[in-house]
């Protein structure tokens, strides 16, 4: 009897936490002592109501309530609330998400066949938001397999899945494969998935690539040509033959633009000339 109260009594205080979270005038002492109070009793038969409560805060827009919801919601179901957390962080609130994307991160390595499961079914959804979101939770759990249905996304119309597909390859290192999809997205008509290429090829790294990311130098997006330089530098330290990515990069030293030039500098460890 006392824990069915206890279980109603939660259920009440659940409810309190969620209208004070909607209150714009709300309290924010007194819902991290509600919020502490669920982290700490891990009441697993309240999950259902934390996910209605939870989705109801996505759809409402409310970031901080979205961020509340989604620890208490990890810390009572634990891996099994992988496929909730990803649906509330599909969606853009205008926060960073830090919290969040680090829970989903640890939460798919824990268990990555069932996290796979989710992903792959949620990759092919025909919600954009959602699709993005769990191509790049595959990343954290790659699989060779995963490089089909990436070749297939890195061509969809959407830019921000695009640049989800190049930072989930550069988890797939220097496979051929992979490799090759991120020098096609170099091509792209988008400036950012064009920066989204070369800052997965300057983590892997491969020397064939040089060729065609030193071509980008010439790109008509100052920042494009900024992350030559960066994925240039990220490169072992030049050998003194090497002088084509030595020339490119002395060239953007003296870009016109000042972004460009401080990045070249940077690549070459030079002071940057001024414009």
């Amino acid at each position: 009897m006392d824990e069915q109260r206890s279980a109603g009594g939660l259920a009440l205080r659940l409810k309190e936490l969620a209208d004070g979270l909607a209150d714009p005038d709300r309290d924010l002492d007194d819902l991290a002592a509600i919020e502490a109070e669920f982290v700490t009793a891990g009441r697993r038969e309240l999950i259902p109501s934390i996910e209605a409560y939870l989705a109801a805060a996505v759809e409402a827009g409310d970031w901080y309530a979205r961020h509340v919801l989604a620890r208490i919601l990890a810390k009572t179901a634990g891996r099994t609330s992988l496929a909730s957390l990803l649906r509330a962080y599909s969606r853009d609130l205008g926060d960073d998400q830090n919290s969040l994307s680090t829970t989903l991160c640890v939460l798919a390595r824990e268990d990555p066949a069932a996290a796979r499961e989710i992903l792959l079914l949620y990759a092919v959804s025909g919600d954009g938001d959602l699709r993005r979101a769990a191509i790049w939770l595959l990343g954290f759990v790659p699989e060779p397999t995963d490089l089909n249905l990436l070749a297939l996304a890195a061509h969809d119309s959407d830019e921000q899945i695009q640049r989800a597909v190049a930072g989930t390859l550069e988890s797939h290192g220097a496979d051929p494969a992979a490799v090759d999809l991120l020098l096609d997205l170099l091509d792209d008509s988008s400036p950012q998935v064009r920066i989204s290429a070369l800052s997965a090829l300057g983590f892997i790294r491969e020397p064939r690539t040089l060729r065609k990311i030193r071509l980008l130098a010439n790109d008509d997006t100052p920042r494009v040509r900024a992350w030559v330089a960066i994925a240039l530098g990220r490169f072992p330290a030049l050998e003194p033959a090497d002088l084509s990515t030595s020339t490119v990069l002395a060239r953007l030293a003296a870009d016109a633009d000042p972004y460009v030039r401080e990045r070249a500098a940077e690549a070459c460890h030079l002071k940057p000339l001024q414009g």
